[in-house]
């Protein structure tokens, strides 16, 4: 056998050939271990797709709610402040909020998503519409202390239960930064050591009207009466008939002092918006007296303050259509001078009927900028209901009128917050846009 054969001893031509052809030879794909890593991708990624949907079921949809509430405020009866949360929560981050579409309409205008202002306008109605009944509810705050806001009530929550649409007392702010004169309540039926004093309803004229006409010295009035230790802050003088109590209760005395023959008086240092001629204009029940820039100004209600005088039945007399001249003597002892001129709203009844409406005071003349104190006594004599009404009027200023023809007058404020008198008695229409008699921080003092 020659060397080819040797070589090629094994060589048969009908066994399969030792090297793949073109057409079985494996793909670059299946060298590198493609099908074991097309399982392993495929695999992965359905762990990964299975982990993801965990991961979202597991995961909380919102946030936890924030707390707009201070810590420690206190306020109205228990859980009052857990119940203010919840609903001003349930406002500002309510998801479900409705939308509006019209199917099938095509248009460039969409509606905007809700956002917080339009929330906010429900949170502010929490204010005025007051979680606990009446003046406020009984009960402790959660703070320290006794848990005063800026409401009022035994329990002082944050603006709960304050009549108006400020969210404050008719009476005034537990605030003692916000823009307003300080208020000060005595019972002159106790004195200091709340002993009684046997002080009468015609005794209390007569307290008021020395008060009032010897330089309105409180000196006289805090060592003889019980004075409540809680202070006000007062922007305007605008009291709806109103049980007497009111007052009490808004000076957290209500369990120490019985609804009667109790006075407020109210201090402060205010900046006059304008150069001009103005007057005051108002009424009291009982009693409601003005003292600017040191001299009596303004005094009428059921009893005038700087006087004593009666004045139901004597309303005539004041308005110059009929002769006394024995009130005409006390008259002119006083703040107002005869005749007296008098409005009457729908809205006054009461008032038109035993004072002949509201009255306007002598004229007053400031000048623009400067800084005169002002002083506003309120009281009620005999007991069971109370309102008060303070206005001004510029001299040669037009004004809106009533349906009574009277003037529709702004009320003389300090800030820029109003009342919500309609509908209520002894509560006379005003002009909102009245300018504001700023008060001087530089000049106040609190009592």
């Amino acid at each position: 056998m020659d060397q080819f054969q040797e070589e090629h001893q094994h060589y048969d031509p009908n066994l399969p050939a030792s090297h793949p052809t073109e057409e079985n030879r494996p793909s670059v794909w299946k060298k590198l271990g493609g099908g074991s890593l097309s399982i392993s991708i495929i695999v992965h990624a359905i762990l990964l797709s299975v982990g993801l949907v965990w991961i979202f079921q597991v995961i909380p949809d919102k946030q936890p709610d924030p707390d707009f509430m201070p810590k420690g405020g206190g306020g109205g009866s228990p859980g009052v402040k857990e119940i203010s949360n919840k609903k001003q929560r349930a406002t500002m981050s309510n998801p479900n909020t409705p939308r509006m579409a019209a199917k099938g309409a095509t248009s460039s205008f969409t509606l905007p998503e809700p956002d917080a202002a339009s929330a906010m306008s429900s949170v502010g109605s929490l204010s005025s519409g007051g979680l606990s009944g009446g003046l406020g509810g009984s009960g402790s705050g959660g703070g320290r202390g006794d848990g005063q806001g800026k409401g009022f009530g035994s329990g002082m929550g944050p603006g709960l239960g304050g009549g108006n649409s400020s969210g404050m007392s008719p009476f005034g702010m537990i605030d003692p930064n916000a823009n307003a004169m300080v208020g000060v309540f005595y019972d002159t039926k106790q004195d200091p050591k709340r002993k009684e004093t046997g002080m009468s309803p015609e005794k209390l004229r007569e307290v008021i009207k020395d008060f009032t006409s010897q330089g309105w010295n409180e000196r006289s009035l805090e060592t003889k009466y019980f004075q409540a230790p809680q202070k006000l802050y007062q922007t305007r003088v605008y009291i709806p008939v109103m049980s007497a109590d009111g007052a009490p209760a808004a000076f957290k005395c209500e369990k120490e002092v019985q609804p009667s023959r109790w006075l407020v008086i109210y201090r402060g240092n205010v900046v006059a918006p304008k150069s001009g001629k103005f007057r005051f204009v108002g009424a009291g029940d009982d009693v409601l007296v003005v003292r600017f820039n040191k001299k009596n100004v303004f005094d009428h209600g059921y009893t005038q303050g700087t006087t004593a005088l009666y004045v139901p039945g004597k309303v005539d007399v004041l308005q110059g259509k009929k002769d006394d001249r024995e009130v005409e003597r006390i008259v002119r002892s006083g703040a107002m001078r005869i005749p007296v001129t008098m409005y009457e709203y729908d809205t006054t009844q009461n008032w038109n009927k035993n004072l002949g409406g509201i009255a306007v005071g002598p004229e007053i003349e400031v000048t623009a900028g400067a800084v005169y104190p002002i002083e506003i006594l309120i009281s009620e004599v005999p007991g069971g209901l109370f309102g008060a009404t303070l206005q001004i009027q510029e001299e040669g200023a037009t004004y809106q009128k009533a349906s009574t023809g009277a003037p529709i007058l702004p009320l003389f404020r300090t800030d820029g917050g109003l009342p919500d008198g309609k509908g209520k008695d002894n509560a006379p229409p005003f002009d909102p846009q009245g300018a504001i008699w700023k008060i001087s921080n530089s000049a106040r003092r609190d009592i």
